[in-house]
Formats: structure tokens, C-alpha cells, sequence
């Protein structure tokens, strides 16, 4: 009987050893987007401008002209001073890192996030900007960009 046991739980032992060994795992970049929270069908996916992804080199990615590549997104529209959520897709990531700046001719503004998570307020300043979203983890840096018009 002692044997039968035995067999039966190393049988178990395998079969639950067999479910760990097949999962794969995500650790890419993840894609990021901004949203209008007043109008939840306006979601605009940001540009990949700089990857320096060291868990896995495949993703690694530099944009010499962030300003050229910003210019050449979809144009995300928004009011002075509204409140906008970003959001990345494609992992666990801690939002509280992020770091989120303006830049319009040769100025830099950066943002501050809300202490709720992924929020922030736009200037109250009109005009065309490009926005720069900068996210450190512990699997490497990345970069993402996008063009927005505040009116």
C-alpha cells in the first residue's frame, strides 16, 4: 500500500511539475496610451522613441529625432488645464515612475502625476506640444512620445 502511495504522489508531483513548465511569460516593452477621461473613445497609442530594454536586448530601439517622430503621430486634442490618464498595456508596471514631460520649440515642462496613479493635469498654456513619457522598471528604460494640441 506504502508503494501505491508513493507512485500516486509522485504521479501528482509530475502532472503539477507539467503545468509550471509550459507557461510563457511576457517581459517585453510595454505599449503606452493616453486617454481622455471625459471622452473615453479618445485613446491615442504613444510612439516607441527609446528602448534600452536590458532583459532582453531584441527590444532596444533609439530615435535620434524624438521631435520628428512625435510630429508624425495623430494629433490628440484637449483643453487647457484638463485632467488626462495615461495607461500601459502588456505588464506590471509601477505608474508612480513615471515621469511626464511637455516640450514646445526649445521649453521643457514636466508634469505632476496625481498621487491617485496615472493621472495628470495639462498646462494651461495653449498650443502645440509633444509630449514625452519616460518609464524606468527594473527591466530596462523606454520612451514613448506623442503630439497634442491643448486649445
Amino acid at each position: 500500500m506504502k508503494k501505491v502511495c508513493t507512485f500516486l504522489f509522485g504521479m501528482l508531483f509530475v502532472v503539477l511539475l507539467t503545468g509550471c513548465i509550459g507557461e510563457e511569460y511576457d517581459f517585453s516593452p510595454p505599449s503606452a496610451s493616453l486617454t481622455n477621461p471625459e471622452d473615453i473613445t479618445q485613446e491615442e497609442k504613444l510612439a516607441e522613441a527609446n528602448i534600452d530594454w536590458t532583459y532582453d536586448e531584441k527590444y532596444n530601439k533609439e530615435t535620434k529625432d524624438i521631435l520628428s517622430l512625435a510630429k508624425e503621430q495623430n494629433k490628440m486634442y484637449f483643453n487647457s488645464g484638463q485632467k488626462v490618464q495615461f495607461s500601459l498595456q502588456d505588464g506590471h508596471f509601477d505608474e508612480k515612475k513615471v515621469k511626464i514631460s511637455l516640450l514646445q520649440n526649445e521649453n521643457k515642462m514636466d508634469l505632476e502625476m496625481e498621487h491617485a496613479g496615472s493621472y495628470f493635469n495639462l498646462p494651461k498654456e495653449k498650443g502645440e506640444y509633444m509630449i514625452v513619457l519616460d518609464l524606468p522598471t527594473d527591466k530596462g528604460t523606454a520612451q514613448y512620445v506623442g503630439n497634442i494640441i491643448i486649445q
